[in-house]
């Protein structure tokens, strides 16, 4: 019994220990400007993001794709408020890794087509908000082999980085507010945002 615990423990530990990266990020600060980024469109045309925001108020918001339950679920939740999000003034966006042919899955996933996804899966903008971290080796196989999730696939790059799930507020072109955390099952309640849109001037 005991060697089964720890067993357990050490595959535990090492899955932790593989994942450890993403506590490792250095998210781009509140008040600075956001930055160019290239990103995809559902059509695949790109887009400018930095351009795209301009100075109107925005809600990024950045999920690690159509796969993750944890992203479908909050991207779902985020779209039951959206009238409430657009009284206050605010466009909600969601970005993900995802190829921008893999953006209908988080669509249907979450049951939301009431606002913009689009992909980043050349991770520019993902880089350029200090949230990327790199899923190593022995974690990309894991999730291949054991769950069947092969981030190549759903990029359509080699890359392996995946974002801490984030929710940045943008005004006149500037980080507001942000709420990153590494624990991806924990996401800003979408009571929450409301209150600290609310509070943005």
């Amino acid at each position: 019994m005991r060697q089964i615990l720890f067993i357990a423990s050490l595959l535990l530990f090492q899955s932790l220990l593989a994942q450890g990266g993403m506590y490792d990020i250095c998210p781009i600060k509140n008040s600075q400007e956001i930055p160019s980024a290239l990103v995809y469109d559902q059509e695949g045309q790109s887009v400018d993001l930095k351009s795209y925001v301009g100075n109107r108020k925005v809600v990024l918001v950045f999920y690690r794709g159509g796969w993750c339950p944890y992203c479908t679920r909050h991207l779902s939740a985020l779209g039951e408020v959206k009238d409430a999000i657009d009284s206050l003034g605010f466009e909600l966006i969601a970005l993900t890794p995802d190829h921008f042919e893999r953006l209908d899955s988080s669509i249907k996933k979450s049951g939301n087509d009431s606002y913009a996804l689009f992909s980043d899966k050349n991770i520019q903008a993902i880089q350029a908000f200090g949230i990327g971290w790199k899923v190593d080796d022995q974690l990309y196989n894991k999730y291949k082999e054991n769950y069947n999730l092969d981030t190549e696939w759903w990029s359509g790059e080699k890359h392996h980085v995946l974002p801490v799930p984030s929710v940045f507020i943008v005004s006149e072109g500037k980080i507001k507010f942000q709420h990153v955390d590494p624990k991806y099952s924990q996401r800003l309640s979408p009571e929450l945002l409301l209150a600290f849109l609310a509070a943005v001037e």
